[in-house]
């Protein structure tokens, strides 16, 4: 009993070191309030509930985080779930690498401390993209359940492989290409293991039978944005062009190569590394580099592990291929031929997102190199190290040395990790966003905010840290609905959107200086309010202050809202449908006519008359993707959607669907009132969604069931 009670406490050990070890990490960063960074926004209203309808379109693996998100932030806060995701990766990552790399708890430690404390976790830290470092995080538990299919050959193993791929997927959709890479080269090493044996026919059929169960297992998980996504018309990841992957190229400090190598590179400039306050820091990468050399050498032909040792090294080897993209001579080809002939391999415009693999290798073979170097470093010997001459026991200590180094080494390498060198800090958002917020919800009407200056990412002066420069913080932040920039601005390229709201917008912006009446011409938005900071280029936004259809209605320190004292609704309805030629004709006619009185419609065709005025149509909000609307007696039914929300996809009992403006959703009225609704959502997302999910509970019951088959 002593002895399995003492080796429960064992199996704590790894689990207490790494929990204590993340908490150590971020420090300062568990106080209450945000960490604010690049692409890691939280705020109050971080978790939409639109989102989980599909209505954004695009690639939604993500939905079930985002559910977990919506429910949890009704529970807690959402900055303590913003340092709770932050803690998990840290202490999955470690805890990950620990349990995969086959050595010694000391060489164990080490491929948990380097993979959990690198330049690339520490930069993608500093971008805020948690996305990619829960995957990252989750990796190693995938890939040692893939090396325990092809060893154990059971269906229970293909059962999890499924289960722990679908939710690196969960986190970011290009981990399924470095996984299937990974998955890839242990296939083919395991075989070659095998080659020369009678049984590789054999082999191969049970690999091959237990690789597709769980390849099916995984699609049937996946049905919920699978499917979705292959009915999506046009391209799944944006508007990407051979110009995204020059701008998100590795960027140099010295030498490409040797910057990838050394898990540097990555495409934004400006963070402070340990490279940049270590003298000699190559020494530690290099001394990293012997033990993974070391490791190599020492079990590339062990009997057992052999093959395992040979995959990642290759896997390190495909990373650090890959990793170069656009930046290198060498493997720009390579990069342009898997753009051409890999579906959704444009993801990768940032192709450092490659090093990750590295990381992986560097932790499992570096793992080994350190359990050689321990390997004569037993309880028993060290406790005869003074029995034996002196040269023998200057030999033992040096060893005894040299592993106590390894596993410093990457906490030295990453130092700059513990605090991040309070490039993040904990802040929280202005009182006076509150007070707006609060105002906002005091209305009671269902309406969307127009919030400017219009950029996706702006520098906010109210954060605390030196690079102040943040993604979409309205939209997590207020609790009405925010039409926001969403235009890239990096490089050339000032916007990737393929939204038609946000196009209007940018049209309006730009035409500003003929513009009397902005109120009026984002009515047909249901934008009752503007919302101005006092950040970036603000003062372009004078404009707003001299229209006659804006009213001042706060104005405090860093911020100003403006009231729309035009008709504004969800549901209107008008009785008239006039032609255009484009926007710059629609701009010239708000001056002598209510534009909220008509449909616009884009393109050739007869004007219909009708009465003047406009009505808002009574509607009640059945869900997301469905509202129950009131009759009208009007001619046309115009139906407002926020800028979160796609355009397409809304129907009206039936109804040819027209386009106000050329995008927002209008439908010939009915008299007695129906249902829209976000038809993609129920013929699509939710069938999608309940077969994954019916799929999820059989596995997990199947995997809960204690006899174990065997197929071999």
């Amino acid at each position: 009993m002593r002895m399995r009670n003492d080796s429960r406490s064992y199996q704590l050990v790894p689990y207490l070191f790494y929990m204590v070890l993340s908490l150590a990490i971020l420090g300062p960063l568990l106080a209450p309030g945000y960490i604010f960074a690049l692409d890691m926004v939280f705020g109050p209203n971080i978790a939409q509930a639109y989102e989980l309808y599909g209505l954004q379109g695009g690639i939604l693996n993500g939905l079930p985080l985002i559910f977990i998100v919506h429910l949890l932030n009704k529970l807690i806060p959402a900055w303590l779930l913003q340092k709770v995701l932050l803690f998990l990766i840290l202490f999955l990552a470690g805890l990950g690498a620990y349990y995969l790399c086959p050595a010694r708890k000391v060489g164990k430690h080490f491929a948990g401390l380097l993979y959990m404390l690198n330049p690339f976790v520490y930069a993608r830290f500093l971008a805020g993209q948690r996305g990619l470092l829960l995957a990252y995080a989750v990796t190693p538990f995938a890939i040692k359940a893939f090396i325990e299919l092809l060893e154990d050959r059971n269906w229970k193993k293909a059962v999890k492989v499924a289960l722990l791929t679908t939710l690196a997927g969960v986190f970011m959709v290009q981990a399924l290409f470095l996984l299937f890479l990974a998955y890839l080269i242990l296939v083919l090493l395991v075989l070659g293991k095998e080659f020369r044996s009678q049984n590789l026919l054999k082999s191969a059929a049970q690999v091959g039978g237990l690789v597709s169960l769980s390849a099916l297992m995984f699609l049937a998980l996946n049905l919920y944005w699978l499917l979705p996504s292959l009915s999506t018309v046009g391209p799944m990841v944006g508007q990407i062009t051979e110009l995204d992957f020059l701008v998100f190229a590795p960027t140099p400090a010295s030498r490409i190569a040797f910057d990838l190598a050394s898990m540097h590179g990555f495409w934004r400039a400006g963070y402070l590394y340990t490279r940049d306050v270590l003298p000699l820091w190559w020494l530690v990468f290099l001394f990293i580099l012997f033990l993974v050399s070391y490791g190599l050498v020492c079990r590339y032909d062990d009997r057992k592990i052999g093959w395992s040792v040979k995959s990642f090294a290759l896997m390190g080897a495909a990373g650090l291929l890959l990793a170069g993209g656009y930046a290198l001579e060498i493997t720009r080809p390579i990069y342009e031929w898997l753009l051409r002939h890999l579906p959704l391999f444009s993801a990768f415009r940032d192709s450092q997102k490659f090093v990750a693999l590295l990381c992986l290798t560097y932790a499992y073979l570096g793992g080994l190199g350190v359990n050689a170097l321990a390997a004569g470093l037993t309880k028993e010997k060290l406790k005869r190290i003074w029995q034996q001459t002196a040269l023998k026991k200057t030999a033992m200590l040096g060893t005894a040395t040299i592993v106590a180094f390894a596993l410093a080494s990457p906490v030295v390498y990453s130092f700059a990790m513990f605090g991040f060198q309070k490039q993040l800090q904990v802040a929280d958002y202005p009182a006076e966003w509150y007070e707006v917020d609060q105002y906002l919800s005091r209305d009671e009407q269902d309406f969307n905010v127009l919030f400017l200056p219009w950029h996706l990412y702006m520098d906010y002066s109210w954060i605390p840290q030196p690079i102040k420069r943040v993604g979409n913080l309205p939209s997590a932040f207020f609790s009405k609905p925010v039409i926001s920039g969403d235009n890239i601005e990096i490089g050339v390229s000032y916007t990737q959107s393929t939204n038609p709201i946000s196009a209007y917008v940018e049209f309006l912006l730009r035409n500003s200086a003929e513009i009397s009446n902005f109120g009026e011409l984002v009515s047909p938005l249901n934008v009752k309010y503007v919302i101005l900071v006092g950040e970036a280029d603000y003062q372009d936004y004078d404009f707003l202050y001299e229209q006659d259809d804006l009213t001042k209605v706060m104005s405090l320190e860093g911020i100003t809202l403006f009231r729309n004292e035009h008709f504004t609704s969800r549901v209107y309805s008008a009785d008239s449908a006039i032609y255009l030629k484009d926007w710059a004709q629609y701009l010239e006619l708000s001056q002598t006519q209510d534009v909220m009185e008509h449909v616009y419609l884009l393109g050739e065709g007869a004007d219909e008359s009708g009465t003047s005025g406009t009505e808002a149509v009574s509607y009640t909000r059945k869900s997301e993707a469905s509202y129950q609307l009131a009759g009208s007696a009007r001619k046309y039914t115009i139906f407002t959607v926020p800028q979160r929300m796609s355009t397409d996809g809304w129907e009206y009992e039936n109804q040819p669907v027209l386009k106000n403006l050329g995008f927002m959703p209008a439908f010939p009225s009915e008299a007695d009132g129906g249902v829209v609704a976000y038809t993609r959502f129920y013929r699509f997302y939710l069938p999608a969604d309940i077969a994954s999910v019916v799929s999820l509970i059989v596995l997990v019951v199947l995997l809960s069931i204690r006899r174990k088959v065997s197929l071999g």
